[in-house]
């Protein structure tokens, strides 16, 4: 296998007994922790840990507090970043249920990493999740009403920030299958959006139109250097560009 590759020998069977037999748990180079993946999580577990899709351009004096990671995932983003940033309290928000239970065990080993079953939203309501064909990672949420056996509660930018404890969010990072529309167009979003550092962020119009305008007519406002890394767009407060 090429050098660039991130599948190493999976760890003996007695390691996966606690997560389905489909799952492969594995070492990943660089990361020092178990991380359990299925074969369709391969690529995303690539883009992230050998192409290092979230690494960011160089930040001045950029040591992260709070980080939160909304559309966590089984906890690539997450484990990426508990590692590049140890100090950092990282928030990783996941809906989908057996997406969420890869989560957590591979994010078990961080006493700095808090997953929380939930999906971003733009206000406090009930969402359901749906497949809608776009694959394991590709999930989407829709509104829903409190009746539904498969609703759950949403939560949103400013609860997050406010249930941390920080007065900002050193880094968001979003990729929510569409669901970015509903935030960038909500009535409090010119409340939080001032206080991120830097916002990196998976625009899916294809999935749902709408999605980039909402959040160019929103960050259009500040003032941001902007950049591209794969299929995520950053923005960076201007004052931390060198």
């Amino acid at each position: 296998m090429a050098e660039n590759q991130i599948v190493t020998n999976p760890l003996p069977t007695a390691s996966n007994q606690i997560i389905p037999p489909q799952v492969n748990v594995i070492l990943i180079p660089g990361i020092p922790t178990p991380f359990g993946l299925r074969k369709a999580d391969e690529p995303i577990a690539q883009s992230i840990f050998v192409t290092q899709e979230y690494q960011l351009p160089t930040i001045k004096d950029f040591q992260p507090k709070l980080i939160l990671d909304c559309g966590g995932n089984i906890g690539c983003a997450a484990v990426y970043f508990a590692n590049k940033y140890p100090t950092a309290q990282i928030y990783s928000v996941e809906p989908e249920k057996d997406n969420f239970k890869l989560l957590k065990f591979n994010t078990a080993f961080y006493d700095n990493i808090h997953p929380i079953k939930s999906a971003l939203w733009g206000k406090e309501t009930f969402i359901r999740v749906e497949d809608r064909g776009f694959g394991i990672a590709g999930f989407m949420t829709f509104e829903t009403t409190t009746d539904d056996p498969n609703a759950f509660k949403t939560t949103t930018v400013g609860k997050l920030l406010t249930e941390s404890g920080f007065d900002e969010i050193d880094l968001l990072k979003i990729d929510i299958e569409g669901a970015e529309k509903e935030v960038f167009s909500a009535p409090d979003v010119d409340e939080w959006l001032p206080k991120v550092k830097v916002l990196t962020i998976e625009l899916h119009d294809r999935m749902k139109r709408g999605c980039s305008y909402e959040l160019f007519r929103v960050v259009s406002k500040y003032k941001w250097f902007f950049a591209f890394s794969g299929e995520n767009l950053i923005f960076i407060r201007e004052n931390l560009i060198p």
